[in-house]
């Protein structure tokens, strides 16, 4: 082969390198734009999802406020679960006609709700699953009390499956995360409620009753006791029971008088009632022998959720402060 040949070869040989460069760049950049192309339609259509069902979370609280059972329960998938965590409405409910009892039931308690989102929701979009978590304030009136205006702050978590081209909730929580009320009106009728309750755990303990004195305690609360012979810190209901047992076998009678009107504070879901308190008691070993027990009283209540029976919420003890400031022998009562 001859060196003109040669270099015909070589030429024809690196026009085809450039031509067939040339195609796998233009290939690739094919492929890349539409890539690009898919990715852009894709993000297109999970926008206009969540648009879509984000609009089905808002139509479901709306039916909530306007109490619509009627509204609410095509909503559902035939197999879907409502979680309710807080409240009287405790519990886990499976199947629309369950779900829509508990609706109901809700609906009974309030004569008017109205709702707001306390910041835009999340949607988050898969396929063909999709989730909306918010945090939504409820405002309501009871039927048993249209005075009082109350609140429920509700954690909430909505999934959602696309069956038959249409989102459908499969699954529900609302949990409720802190409750109060509006006003401050109803602050104080609170306020008077909560040291009523502090009054009837005193007049409990000075009865000597047991069974009314332990039906105030949350099952993990605490008993700080300090002074005396019962110094100790007491945790749960048994704990708490054999303290007040052991008190109540000490003393063949007792009575008590808060010194000044106890200090009620109310943050959250939280009330907290001070007050010095004397207990006046009878030795029970030697029952001419009467003492008094100075006592600087700290309790503290959480609001379990609302009570059917008054409208109000179910305060329950879960720490307890009994100091003992001062004690000795009464000579004359």
């Amino acid at each position: 082969m001859n060196s003109k040949t040669i270099m015909y070869v070589a030429a024809v040989f690196i026009a085809l390198t450039i031509i067939m460069a040339g195609l796998f760049v233009f290939e690739y950049s094919a492929a890349s734009s539409q890539k690009t192309s898919y990715n852009s339609v894709k993000a297109d259509y999970q926008n206009q999802q969540s648009s879509v069902v984000l609009n089905n979370a808002y139509a479901h609280w709306d039916y909530i406020a306007i109490e619509n059972a009627s509204l609410l329960k095509p909503q559902y998938l035939g197999n879907a679960t409502l979680h309710w965590i807080g409240g009287p409405l405790t519990g886990t409910y499976t199947g629309v006609q369950n779900i829509t009892s508990v609706w109901n039931r809700f609906f009974g308690l309030w004569s008017a709700v109205w709702y707001y989102t306390e910041s835009p929701p999340a949607v988050m979009v898969s396929g063909s699953m999709a989730t909306v978590t918010s945090l939504n304030q409820f405002i309501l009136t009871p039927y048993t009390a249209s005075i009082q205006t109350q609140y429920l702050n509700i954690s909430y978590s909505l999934t959602y499956m696309k069956e038959n081209n249409s989102w459908a909730i499969l699954s529900e929580t609302w949990h409720i995360v802190g409750s109060g009320f509006i006003s401050p009106t109803q602050q104080f009728v609170l306020s008077n409620y909560v040291g009523n309750l502090a009054f009837s755990h005193w007049n409990n303990i000075a009865i000597e009753n047991n069974t009314t004195v332990m039906q105030q305690y949350e099952s993990n609360a605490t008993l700080h006791w300090i002074g005396g012979p019962l110094n100790g810190t007491y945790s749960g209901i048994s704990q708490i029971n054999t303290t007040w047992n052991r008190f109540f076998g000490l003393w063949s009678a007792v009575w008590f008088y808060a010194e000044a009107p106890p200090t009620v504070t109310l943050t959250g879901n939280t009330a907290n009632v001070s007050a010095d308190v004397q207990f006046v008691v009878q030795n029970a070993a030697n029952t001419s022998q009467f003492k008094y027990i100075n006592v600087s009283y700290d309790i503290m209540y959480y609001n379990t959720g609302y009570s059917t029976a008054h409208g109000l919420p179910e305060y329950m003890i879960y720490d307890e402060t009994f100091r003992i400031t001062g004690s000795n022998v009464l000579s004359k009562i």
